[in-house]
């Protein structure tokens, strides 16, 4: 009897070890998740934060940009408008040039034509 006694005593004892032992891999497994969901969670507010900077530099970088195609818009009409005026003053005399030259020829045998 006594040994049977001991026996039911390891057999309890060992069932309520299997018990404390699954108790504990539950607080675990409980821990790892609550981990895992609190990394879960400072990522997306850290990757929120990134993308905050990542577009506010986005929008000032635009602005420069479009700061610098409006002077480029403005230079591109000045130098236009500078290009139109030397046009306008030298037409006059380019024409003249250009009919003087077509107007003024000169006859002459090519050096390689032979008179016979």
């Amino acid at each position: 009897m006594l040994q049977s006694r001991g026996i039911t005593d390891l057999l309890v004892a060992e069932k309520k070890a299997q018990e404390i032992i699954e108790e504990a891999r539950k607080r675990k497994n409980k821990r790892i998740k609550d981990a895992q969901n609190e990394a879960k969670f400072e990522i997306e507010q850290f990757k929120g934060e990134r993308d905050q900077n990542y577009k506010a530099l986005e929008e000032q970088q635009l602005g420069n940009r479009g700061k610098m195609v409006q002077e480029s818009n403005v230079q591109t009409q000045i130098d236009i408008e500078s290009l139109k005026a030397k046009y306008d003053s030298n037409k006059d005399e380019l024409l003249e040039r250009i009919m003087t030259t077509v107007c003024d020829i000169k006859p002459k045998s090519h050096i390689n034509v032979r008179i016979e």
